[in-house]
């Protein structure tokens, strides 16, 4: 999708978040966003499943007269004041049903998928949107996660007052779409839906590329 986005003539960074570490929290994942996005110039923020928790916060940091969007992919959403953990609890369903079966836990906190679990679950339906080969390619670039950000109260004190653009993927087996549908996940938000499960960026780059262009384009 990067590539899509820079053939459009947008600059586009996909942050590397520190998930792998142990006792990594939100302050940690918003610095690395921040670090990307540089001392200046407008931005639209884009989160991907867990990394939606993170987005919301990185926008109160830099202030609206930096952030100009959000763009919310199969995410996972934060409630101000309370923990994700916590919004899971008050709001069953938000997780497909049986997803996270075959992950592995570890002593310091962490999970891993093995191979055959990450391909059958947590990549569900991505071969037959697109192929094998990117299901493999994928597969191949995960790393331990750490779940203190979903534990921790996060630092998100109101949902900042910057236009929030939710993308409900149809066929999600990750994020439940009838919660995303509710349009009760960020109120005020745009909510679209988009065809396909929950990693649009590797089945339907081109398209989630011209959404977020959009974004960029409407602030130009």
């Amino acid at each position: 999708m990067l590539a899509e986005l820079a053939a459009a003539g947008h600059d586009a960074v996909a942050v590397d978040l520190p998930s792998h570490r142990p006792g990594a929290g939100t302050d940690d994942y918003v610095d690395a966003v921040v670090a990307a996005a540089g001392p200046a110039g407008r931005v639209v923020l884009v989160g991907h499943s867990l990394g939606g928790l993170t987005v919301p916060v990185v926008a109160q940091r830099l202030g609206t007269e930096r952030v100009a969007a959000l763009v919310l992919v199969a995410a996972l959403v934060p409630l101000p004041g309370t923990s994700w953990h916590a919004r899971t609890r008050a709001e069953p369903g938000i997780m497909a049903e049986g997803f996270g079966r075959g992950q592995l836990r570890h002593d310091d906190g962490t999970t891993s998928w093995p191979v055959e679990a990450a391909v059958e679950n947590l990549y569900a339906g991505v071969a037959e949107e697109a192929s094998p080969a990117v299901v493999r390619e994928a597969v191949g670039t995960l790393r331990p996660q750490d779940w203190t950000v979903t534990r921790e109260v996060g630092p998100l004190s109101a949902w900042p007052a910057v236009r929030t653009v939710q993308v409900v993927c149809a066929a999600d087996r990750v994020v439940d779409p009838r919660w995303g549908r509710t349009g009760a996940v960020v109120p005020g938000a745009e909510v679209v839906e988009m065809a396909g499960g929950h990693f649009p960026m590797l089945t339907r780059p081109a398209e989630l590329a011209r959404l977020i262009g959009e974004e960029l384009r409407r602030d130009g």
